[in-house]
């Protein structure tokens, strides 16, 4: 595979996603300048400091003015209204990608956007971690991640493949697929165990109001589970809005579940309640394998 090289790139968002996404770029080689793109010039200097981009701005359309490829890295609902304000300021022959969780809202409204201007396709790396910002950005981050990119009929076939060689240039397998199943896919193995997560925690916090101190006793089983509940609460804010209507299946699937383990529990259903821990233990084991 012969590598793309980008004279230069705008990231906009510097935070851990960016800022990882900017130093893989520089790792391998693909672009000439990087330039960072934020309010936030605290995340702009250590993202400088740490080599991930050459120079930054917080004004956007200095920022994107001579970018050949635009990477929104910011909260879902933030990037398309940021990204009203740059249309008419993109290069023709720029590509446009995003890294949101979410894709089926935002494919369809971006694609409409940019449309006539410059060509938009939308991806997803499947990589991160519940830290933020660039302090805690990691070298390697996308190193042998999944990459959904979501094409649809009005995606440009030399942008599809632009950005595909892109993502496998930063060492990311891609996965090509539709923006609504994408959505129902990540509701189920992403955006439902965050939701069970801060559940979780908010049920023992709700716990504590009574008096009882409960956190003090936390063994590792509560801290490994609720990790995740550690993570940005803006950027989970704007995907559950934004994926409401799989995130709502999801929790519905799993209200069921719980139900049917409640139901055993208090039927004292032995058999119901060792295959149900067997079936989970099995489905655990292909999870960790992968």
């Amino acid at each position: 595979m012969n590598k793309p090289f980008y004279d230069q790139i705008a990231i906009i968002g510097t935070g851990m996603m960016g800022t990882s996404l900017g130093i893989a770029i520089k790792k391998n080689g693909l672009c000439n300048k990087i330039i960072g793109v934020d309010k936030n010039f605290e995340n702009l200097k250590t993202a400088k400091k740490l080599s991930a981009i050459d120079s930054y701005t917080d004004c956007l359309k200095d920022g994107i003015a001579d970018a050949v490829l635009i990477i929104f890295a910011i909260p879902i609902l933030s990037t398309f209204e940021v990204a009203k304000r740059i249309v008419y300021a993109v290069r023709k022959d720029a590509v446009i990608t995003d890294i949101g969780s979410t894709k089926s809202e935002m494919v369809h409204k971006m694609t409409e956007l940019f449309y006539g201007h410059s060509n938009y396709i939308g991806s997803h790396p499947i990589t991160g971690t519940e830290k933020s910002g660039a302090i805690h950005a990691i070298d390697g981050l996308y190193d042998g991640k999944k990459c959904i990119v979501t094409p649809i009929d009005k995606t440009e076939q030399f942008a599809l493949d632009a950005i595909k060689i892109f993502w496998e240039s930063i060492g990311s397998d891609i996965v090509v697929m539709d923006p609504q199943e994408h959505d129902r896919v990540m509701a189920m193995v992403s955006h439902l165990p965050h939701i069970v997560a801060y559940s979780l925690v908010g049920s023992v916090m709700e716990q504590q109001k009574t008096g009882k101190t409960l956190f003090q006793y936390a063994g590792g089983g509560l801290r490994d589970y609720t990790r995740i509940a550690g993570s940005d609460p803006l950027m989970w804010r704007d995907i559950f809005i934004s994926n409401s209507k799989e995130i709502l299946n999801a929790i519905d699937q799993f209200s069921k579940t719980m139900e049917r383990l409640s139901r055993m529990i208090k039927e004292k259903d032995m058999k119901g309640i060792q295959d149900f821990l067997e079936d989970a233990k099995e489905a655990r084991r292909y999870i960790a394998d992968r």
